[in-house]
């Protein structure tokens, strides 16, 4: 298993944060002024936007990966017989 990142760890703290506030709010236990609710978006925003770069970055690996093996594939005198 690869090392967590100080960007992974801010991530899941706002996915914490964003979960206990809605539970909280749910449970009618906080009644948030306007200043939670920002918190509680910008992290959203920030877990939504940190996991959705990972994906892009994942996808262009895969392209790029893809395209090495098309390469590869068609230098290989042994698959071509």
């Amino acid at each position: 298993m690869g090392k967590i990142s100080f960007w992974d760890i801010l991530a899941y703290i706002a996915f914490a944060i964003l979960i206990v506030y809605f539970l909280l709010k749910i449970l009618g236990i906080i009644h948030s002024p306007v200043e939670f609710d920002i918190v509680a978006l910008i992290s959203g925003a920030y877990f939504i936007g940190r996991y959705t770069m990972k994906i892009d970055f994942i996808s262009d690996k895969i392209k790029e990966h893809s395209d090495e093996l098309k390469n590869i594939k068609s230098d290989c005198t042994y698959c071509k017989q």
